[in-house]
């Protein structure tokens, strides 16, 4: 095994022994009633693109509705896969015009359609995610959404030379944060049904959102290292703080398990904190079996 796999195992196997995680991993595929909405919805869409360039993302988008919302309604597995869907489309700079990507912010604030199906069913998507929360994180999808399709345009058009200093540590980590959508995601967790009072989880969210970039980043790294993608987080927290990849992987692992015991420390008991063990499994299960992650050589215990 090379540097990047024995660093990659040793981390991961980890975060798994101390998160608890695999505990109550899910089924590996979604209820066929939850895929077959999907399905037939983004079908009946129409879209501009060919199946066979998106159906990548249909696969995405089912595992994350399943698998890290194994404790939510059928309905909202399926908003959460469309929505995840068109996230991930549109960060695909091969499907989405450019032109397109630049307006939809104006269009969207005016009301005036958008100029490509997948951003009109972006909006539609997540205004139908907003029903099932409660107003404070129903209108957090909206804010999320425009802060997500901003970044996706200043990152394709701006940021591609962009130089970090050794005092840009705290521009890493602003940058993780608007890169991703982690905010939607976190607030998922606990949905109107399950926890209708947002203050039962608020205190929570920082956490989980941390939770939800890191694992990404650290789970992504092997296969990251292997294509040398050296725009990651992890390879620019090592620059900036002078450390090695060793050092970074093994301090963002730590990290993800602190956010999950403090997580745990605030909900205390009962179905906030049901929801969270749900999803941190979840969530965990669908990073270690996406296949494009390459992890069944690092880990084949869990293969």
């Amino acid at each position: 095994m090379d540097s990047a796999g024995t660093i990659a195992r040793q981390t991961i196997l980890y975060y798994l022994r101390t998160s608890r995680a695999a505990d109550r991993f899910p089924p590996r595929s979604p209820p066929p009633i939850v895929e077959a909405k999907v399905r037939d919805t983004i079908q009946s869409w129409k879209l501009d693109i060919p199946e066979h360039l998106y159906e990548k993302y249909i696969v995405a988008g089912l595992d994350i509705g399943y698998a890290a919302y194994q404790h939510t309604s059928y309905d909202l597995q399926i908003a959460i896969s469309l929505f995840t869907f068109c996230a991930t489309v549109v960060d695909d700079a091969t499907l989405v015009d450019p032109q397109a990507l630049r307006e939809f912010i104006p269009r969207f604030c005016t009301g005036q359609p958008q100029l490509q199906p997948v951003l009109t069913h972006f909006v539609e998507t997540t205004t139908a995610m907003r029903t099932f929360f409660p107003s404070y994180a129903a209108n957090t999808f909206y804010s999320a959404l425009v802060s997500y399709v901003n970044e996706e345009i200043y990152c394709r058009n701006e940021a591609t030379e962009l130089v970090i200093g050794p005092d840009g540590g705290q521009y890493v980590e602003y940058s993780r944060f608007k890169g991703g959508i982690p905010e939607p995601y976190a607030l998922s967790i606990w949905p109107q049904d399950i926890c209708p009072n947002v203050k039962e989880y608020i205190q929570a969210v920082p956490d989980a959102i941390v939770f939800i970039n890191g694992l990404n980043d650290l789970f992504s790294f092997y296969k990251e290292t292997l294509e040398d993608d050296q725009h990651n987080y992890i390879h620019q927290y090592a620059r900036v703080y002078g450390k090695t990849l060793e050092e970074s992987v093994d301090d963002l692992a730590h990290k993800l398990v602190s956010s999950i015991e403090r997580v745990r420390n605030i909900l205390g008991e009962g179905k906030a904190l049901e929801a969270w063990e749900n999803f941190v499994s979840g969530y965990t299960h669908f990073h270690l079996y996406c296949p494009r992650y390459k992890l069944s050589k690092i880990v084949p215990e869990y293969f």
